[in-house]
């Protein structure tokens, strides 16, 4: 099974290139590192909505790593189950392989070496601050049930700080950077662009 790695910044359209290399596919199997964060049950609800969800500590690399191995040998794997509405796990789910393509997005992948090297094609999406912090706001706001304050307080302290420390310069490890207002114009051209580049891969 081949390994398609979407990074990018919050919002930058990973997930939406993702689904549309799904579509075009018809069968493939898709991953998210955002499965992967730690659970806290102990903390208090503020303290785990006060929490940096944006920097690489709040991720269970291993146990994504193990993830990522497992589905590539083919194997029915169990996937945590993350409730983003009271940032906490909510149990886990078998995720059957299906197809010859691992699609796996998350903002942070390109960042870890352990995690990159299981990549066979990386791309990463590249997105204006003015357009992720829009299309964040509205996620937050109208999916997440947060606030508007503080979701600008989220992006302004977290967010956009550990997008510059970590997510933007993971980039010069992608095989292929796209622009996502490019992939807004011309989706199918970009679906094109990236599977051509999948099938040039042994």
């Amino acid at each position: 099974m081949k390994t398609l790695f979407i990074c990018g910044g919050s919002a930058s359209g990973k997930t939406y290139l993702a689904r549309m290399i799904m579509r075009q596919l018809q069968s493939a199997t898709l991953m998210s590192q955002d499965a992967f964060y730690h659970d806290r049950p102990s903390g208090s609800a503020a303290d785990r909505h006060d929490f940096d969800f944006d920097q690489p500590y709040a991720i269970d690399w291993d146990e994504m790593k193990a993830a990522l191995e497992s589905l590539c040998q083919g194997e029915v794997t169990d996937i945590p189950v993350y409730d983003f509405n009271v940032s906490l796990r909510a149990g886990s789910e078998p995720l059957v392989p299906e197809g010859d393509v691992l699609i796996v997005d998350g903002t942070l992948i390109l960042s870890q070496p352990k995690i990159a090297a299981l990549g066979d094609v990386s791309v990463f999406v590249r997105a204006p601050e003015t357009l992720r912090r829009a299309r964040r706001e509205h996620r937050d706001v109208e999916e997440r049930g947060r606030t508007i304050t503080f979701v600008r307080q989220q992006l302004a302290e977290q967010v956009f700080p550990a997008h510059d420390q970590h997510v933007e310069p993971s980039a010069v490890h992608a095989d292929l950077i796209l622009d996502a207002e490019d992939i807004m114009r011309d989706p199918e051209g970009t679906v094109r662009q990236v599977l051509e580049l999948l099938e040039q891969t042994g």
